[in-house]
């Protein structure tokens, strides 16, 4: 299939708010095709391998950070830093996966739809496997399936059959992304917490994650024993970024590299094995700590999301869950191999 391409160069210097791009925005750019992502393609180029079925894709140069964060303080499981040299270029998904895209991949394939997803019992405010629950169906603050918001509810499985078909659709390799080349695009540059800074009170125009809007908008489940009533109490972020729950994707301002939600929305799938603290073992080079299946219990995801509190939606902060695991905050965003490169 021909491939759609924008060219768009995306500096941090003239990204703002003002540039917050609506889904309608993002897929009107898609239109103006200019050239073809077969060859090498330019740091920020974006494409789509395909009109409608595929995520719009950002080229991500090579570059070299340092991963992970300080595991000196209770509760980090991100330590020890460790530096990532990422030899080569490639292609991350400008959103996360939308509810759209993926119900075309279920209309195409047959591919059985995971029920039972983790989801807040509306009547307790906890967080219950709920027998209907589904990606169409994900519960309260989630948007009932709503097309251009997060695709939700989908297992690890799920997400390697949705690669697996997006490749055998356009002739390309789709795959879920390395943890490394996770953080190394969600960071966009920066070694702060979050791509925009240090303070997550400043993150409201950048990211849906827990802030004034979800404390007080009557959709947090009970954490650590805390009974439902109590929910402002929890640690969030003290500004406002307009959502209570899940908001379609591309609704706030992109990082330096032109990707979009990076920081909260949903939980983001990686292909890694998850190992806390980083084992001696863990890769240098940007490729996936992959382990045998009999000890590769759970697999990393990253991101955080709408309902995570600031500490859990630092660019560093690792989550981890089997890979049979469904829940109303856990959705993708996918990468892709560019096999000629992209400069740096």
């Amino acid at each position: 299939m021909n491939t759609i391409i924008t060219q768009q160069r995306l500096c941090a210097g003239v990204i703002g708010v003002a540039l917050v791009m609506t889904a309608a925005t993002v897929s009107q750019q898609t239109a103006h095709a200019e050239t073809k992502a077969d060859g090498v393609v330019a740091p920020g180029t974006v494409f789509a391998d395909c009109e409608d079925v595929c995520p719009q894709m950002v080229a991500i140069a090579p570059g070299g950070f340092v991963m992970g964060a300080d595991a000196g303080e209770e509760g980090r499981p991100e330590g020890a830093p460790h530096r990532v040299e990422i030899g080569y270029g490639f292609a991350l998904g400008r959103t996360e996966v939308t509810n759209a895209q993926y119900a075309r991949f279920v209309a195409a394939t047959g591919h059985p739809v995971s029920t039972g997803c983790r989801s807040i019992d509306a009547a307790s405010g906890k967080v219950e496997k709920m027998p209907e629950a589904d990606f169409r169906h994900p519960g309260p603050g989630a948007g009932e399936g709503a097309p251009q918001l997060p695709v939700v509810c989908i297992s690890w499985t799920d997400a390697q059959a949705y690669v697996a078909w997006l490749s055998e659709t356009t002739g390309h390799h789709y795959r879920l992304p390395t943890e490394a080349e996770w953080e190394y695009a969600a960071r966009a540059g920066s070694s702060a917490d979050y791509s925009w800074g240090s303070s997550a009170d400043a993150g409201c125009a950048h990211a849906n994650m827990l802030d004034e809007d979800g404390a007080q908008g009557g959709m947090i489940p009970v954490f650590g024993g805390q009974a439902k009533g109590e929910a402002p109490a929890i640690p969030h972020a003290r500004c406002r970024d307009g959502h209570a729950g899940a908001a379609p994707v591309a609704s706030y301002a992109p990082n330096a590299f032109g990707l979009y939600d990076m920081i909260g929305n949903v939980w983001e799938w990686t292909q890694d094995c998850y190992a806390a603290p980083y084992p001696q073992a863990v890769p240098s080079d940007g490729s996936a700590y992959v382990a045998p299946a009999t000890q590769c219990p759970l697999r990393a995801v990253r991101g955080g999301s709408w309902i995570s509190t600031p500490f859990r939606n630092r660019v560093s902060w690792r989550g981890r869950d089997p890979v049979d695991q469904v829940t109303w905050i856990f959705g993708l965003r996918v990468a892709r191999d560019l096999p000629e490169g992209v400069p740096q």
